[in-house]
């Protein structure tokens, strides 16, 4: 089985994150920015959408996508995961990001962490960071059991 693991990263926590879900998952897989290219859909049997949240927002090019695929991505095995700070939020964010529909219709959906890196950020960034989640440094907290968890949801589905 194809699988596809569609992401976008504004610090690079996603795609890190979406490395390192691809090492665990069996079989074909292919991991692409949407941020830079759009593989057509049709041609995969199963499909991961990654995203985070910066202000409470998912990024533009994963909302965009699951709007203007929806059809077709109600007709997939379909995985969602978010990274972001707020963990006790995830499953809003994702319905609000993702979508419900699509949220409903996903057999696997994770939280794999957050990381706070303010070498990759701006002023204004680093200063609502301090503020709002009290973090005076970069820290990084990626959840490599979940990412575990998630991959191994995938693969044994696929037996």
């Amino acid at each position: 089985m194809k699988k596809l693991i569609l992401y976008a990263s504004k610090h690079g926590t996603t795609e890190k994150a979406s490395a390192l879900l691809a090492e665990k998952l069996t079989g074909e897989v292919e991991r692409v920015n949407v941020q830079k290219k759009f593989p057509d859909l049709r041609g995969y049997d199963y499909i991961i959408i990654g995203g985070s949240i910066h202000a409470g927002q998912i990024q533009k090019e994963i909302k965009k996508l699951c709007e203007d695929n929806l059809n077709i991505l109600l007709d997939k095995k379909i995985g969602l995961f978010l990274c972001c700070g707020l963990e006790d939020r995830v499953d809003d964010q994702m319905k609000t990001g993702f979508g419900s529909k699509l949220y409903e219709h996903a057999r696997v959906r994770g939280y794999f962490g957050y990381e706070f890196n303010f070498d990759k950020m701006n002023f204004l960034e680093r200063l609502v960071v301090k503020v709002l989640a009290k973090v005076k440094e970069s820290k990084s907290s990626i959840y490599e059991e979940n990412i575990e968890d998630f991959a191994n949801k995938i693969n044994e589905s696929l037996t």
